[in-house]
């Protein structure tokens, strides 16, 4: 798996501690990373996959889903735009699929970023763990 973007985690995987919302003054969990970028920065795909939902998502803003096989599944949101790429098509790791944008609702007060979602068998997982060791 690769980075989807090139940035710096600004608020990390939570699915049991509570993160602080800068947006909703609040104490939540996080389902995924958020990884800080200059908005319309390339967002690529982390693994080969099919595009398997483009939606302008209430809370996360603008997102695209991979499906991966195997019930693995990667979550792109707070995107610039969904025009790159159209439901069941097939891209490969390193493919451009949209850029980072300022669309996600629910975190509209933080500084421009991808929030990222790695999901196996209907459960959110924290990407870090397939992620390059290099990323802080």
């Amino acid at each position: 798996m690769i980075l989807p973007v090139f940035g710096n985690i600004s608020n990390d995987f939570s699915d049991t501690e509570l993160t602080y919302s800068k947006t909703i003054d609040s104490w939540i969990t996080h389902p995924g990373l958020d990884l800080k970028a200059e908005e319309g920065s390339p967002v690529r795909a982390a693994l080969d996959g099919t595009v398997s939902e483009t939606t302008n998502d209430a809370q996360w803003g603008l997102t695209i889903v991979l499906d991966h096989g195997d019930g693995v599944f990667t979550r792109y949101s707070n995107l610039s735009t969904l025009d790159l790429v159209t439901k069941g098509q097939k891209v490969k790791k390193g493919d451009v699929i949209s850029g980072v944008g300022k669309t996600a609702l629910s975190e509209i007060a933080e500084e421009p970023h991808l929030h990222f979602e790695l999901i196996r068998d209907k459960q959110n997982i924290d990407p870090k763990n397939y992620l390059p060791k290099k990323i802080n």
